[in-house]
């Protein structure tokens, strides 16, 4: 399989640059929140931000270092959002912050639904690697956080492991939710709690 760069060509160093690269980012999210990727390239978010392609390939060579950029800045947001959720509710209970998040996770892939789609895509084919790995530990950090508060109330004692299966528990839910191509389902933000609850308070019988 070929090489993807994903690498920008280059970083913005003046504010006119700056906004030039905010502009290409802004019309890149549009076309993708109205076309998805079917419409994608770089001809169209040229045509969208008002610049010509050859502004768009000074910074990135292709499209898919476009998406990049796009997936770091999501992922980054996603990061500080969970982190304010969590110190938003310290004191609260582990219900109360486990409805919290599974509230932001849900808006967050119904906000947009057809660029969330969109990226949750190419963030699976891409090869991302260590580009994510920030905002990982980020949320992951939180998480942690949050389960060594209320560690009294859980199964087991707090580990990696456990961070890990609760955020691809409230992942594969939402998703699976969001594939089926309507507005999410009314029961839905309940029932990532009862997953997430069941998962991290219920312990094995005989144990």
């Amino acid at each position: 399989m070929p090489r993807i760069d994903l690498r920008p060509r280059k970083a913005p160093r003046q504010a006119r640059s700056t906004d030039t690269v905010e502009t290409i980012l802004a019309a890149a999210t549009r076309v993708l929140e109205r076309e998805s990727l079917a419409g994608f390239n770089t001809n169209r978010v040229a045509e969208v931000a008002g610049v010509s392609v050859g502004s768009v390939y000074q910074y990135f060579p292709n499209k898919s270092a476009l998406i990049a950029a796009l997936i770091d800045r999501q992922e980054a947001a996603l990061a500080e959002e969970v982190e304010a959720c969590v110190d938003a509710h310290r004191g609260q209970s582990l219900r109360e912050t486990l409805d919290a998040l599974a509230g932001l996770a849900i808006g967050q892939q119904y906000s947009r639904p057809l660029l969330a789609a969109a990226l949750d895509h190419e963030e699976l084919r891409l090869p991302l690697g260590a580009r994510l790995r920030e905002s990982e530990r980020r949320i992951g950090a939180a998480v942690m956080s949050l389960l060594q508060y209320h560690a009294r109330e859980l199964a087991a004692p707090p580990g990696p492991g456990q961070v890990q299966d609760a955020l691809v528990i409230a992942k594969a839910l939402v998703e699976a939710d969001a594939m089926a191509g309507r507005a999410p389902a009314a029961d839905l933000r309940e029932r990532v709690v009862r997953a997430l609850w069941g998962y991290l308070t219920a312990r094995v019988p005989g144990r």
